[in-house]
């Protein structure tokens, strides 16, 4: 009866991150359109959680921080026990924990407080994107090694290496707009993560 229950919180969990992944995608999509005063190639995304509209694009940025908390505790339980990571958890329960921040330190901005709330926001930012992309790597290549969840793990370990490319890319060369590839490493992120939830689903579909 226990391990039922665990499976039925484990598909709860992918499925959140599913709806998750949609609604994120759909809001910030949309954003890109009722947002006429930025242009979207060179603006980051992280402009578009305050001004008009900011309070939709907030709100995703705390539903995603619920459901990579819980997504972090479901990908643990999910993988078979000899080949579990617990930095893979910590590093996506991590970027759950300081995703509200990133959305909440925006507010800031033009206070008194916005010197602060500036490297707070670069900060926590920064550390989503690399907690985020190194977790996916090493949780992808668990599952890679993983006889229950193996089968199509490989799209999972080429995807996250790639959106980890993207980020240090971004980082170390200055040759594209940087409004373009954080979008281009957060539909990455989204993709992967939609990937995995669904991969959870597969893995734990009952017979």
């Amino acid at each position: 009866m226990s391990a039922l229950r665990n499976v039925i919180t484990i598909r709860r969990a992918a499925y959140l991150m599913a709806i998750a992944v949609l609604v994120f995608t759909g809001v910030c999509a949309a954003a890109q359109f009722w947002r006429t005063d930025l242009n979207f190639i060179r603006t980051p995304l992280s402009t578009y959680l305050r001004g008009p509209g900011g309070v939709y694009v907030r709100s995703v940025y705390y539903l995603m921080a619920a459901a990579l908390l819980a997504f972090a505790w479901a990908v643990h339980e999910a993988t078979l026990r000899t080949r579990r990571s617990l930095l893979a958890s910590l590093l996506f329960a991590g970027a759950g924990l300081i995703l509200p921040i990133v959305a909440a330190s925006e507010l800031f901005s033009d206070t008194p407080y916005h010197a602060l709330a500036k490297i707070i926001h670069r900060s926590t930012t920064l550390a989503t994107f690399l907690w985020l992309s190194f977790g996916m790597v090493l949780l992808s290549s668990r599952w890679l090694r993983d006889q229950r969840m193996k089968e199509g793990s490989r799209f999972g370990l080429v995807l996250a290496w790639l959106a980890t490319f993207v980020l240090w890319f971004q980082v170390l060369v200055s040759i594209f707009p940087n409004g373009l590839m954080e979008k281009l490493a957060i539909a990455l992120i989204l993709i992967w993560l939609g990937w995995a939830s669904r991969h959870l689903l597969r893995a734990t579909q009952p017979e």
